[in-house]
C-alpha cells in the first residue's frame, strides 16, 4: 500500500509542479503585457508632451500675430485721425483765409470811408467859404468860426448834411 500512496503522492507533487509551471507562465506573460502596456503608454505620453510643445509653440506665434495686428490697428487708427486732424486743419485754413480777407475788405472800406469823409469834410469847407464869400463875411471870421468848431463843425456838418437830406 505504500507504493500506491507513494504514486498518489508524486501525481499530486506532479500536478502541483505543473500548477506552479503554468502560474509561473501566466505570471510571466501578464508581466510582458504590463511591460508592453507600458511601453505603449509611454510612447502616447511622449507623443502628447511633443503636442503640448508644438501647441505652446503655436500659441505664442500666435501672441506675436495679435500684438502685431495690434500695432496695425494702432496704426490705423492713428491714420484716421490724422486725417480727420487734416481735415479740420484744412477747414481751419480756409475760415483762417476767408477771416483775413474779410478784415481786408474792412480795412479797404475803412479807407475808402477815410477817403470819402476827407472830401465830404473839404467840400463841406469850401461850401462854407463860398457861403460866407456870398454873405460878404470876412475871410478871417468864417475861418475861425470853422476852425474854432474843430469837431464842432463835424457834428455840424452831420446835422446840416442831415437836414440838407
Amino acid at each position: 500500500m505504500a507504493s500506491d500512496d507513494d504514486s498518489t503522492k508524486d501525481q499530486e507533487l506532479a500536478e502541483a509542479l505543473q500548477t506552479v509551471k503554468d502560474q509561473i507562465v501566466a505570471k510571466a506573460n501578464e508581466i510582458k503585457a504590463e511591460k508592453k502596456w507600458v511601453r505603449e503608454v509611454t510612447k502616447i505620453i511622449e507623443a502628447y508632451v511633443k503636442k503640448v510643445r508644438r501647441v505652446n509653440a503655436n500659441v505664442r506665434r500666435l501672441q506675436q500675430d495679435v500684438k502685431q495686428l495690434f500695432r496695425k490697428k494702432k496704426q490705423i487708427e492713428n491714420m484716421i485721425v490724422q486725417r480727420k486732424l487734416e481735415k479740420k486743419l484744412k477747414i481751419a485754413v480756409e475760415d483762417m483765409k476767408t477771416i483775413n480777407l474779410a478784415i481786408k475788405n474792412v480795412k479797404i472800406k475803412e479807407t475808402a470811408f477815410n477817403k470819402s469823409k476827407t472830401s465830404i469834410q473839404s467840400t463841406i469847407s469850401t461850401m462854407k467859404q463860398a457861403l460866407s464869400k456870398l454873405r460878404g463875411e470876412p475871410r478871417g471870421s468864417s475861418s475861425s468860426s470853422s476852425s474854432g468848431s474843430g469837431s464842432g463843425s463835424g457834428s455840424g456838418s452831420s446835422s446840416s448834411e442831415s437836414s440838407s437830406r
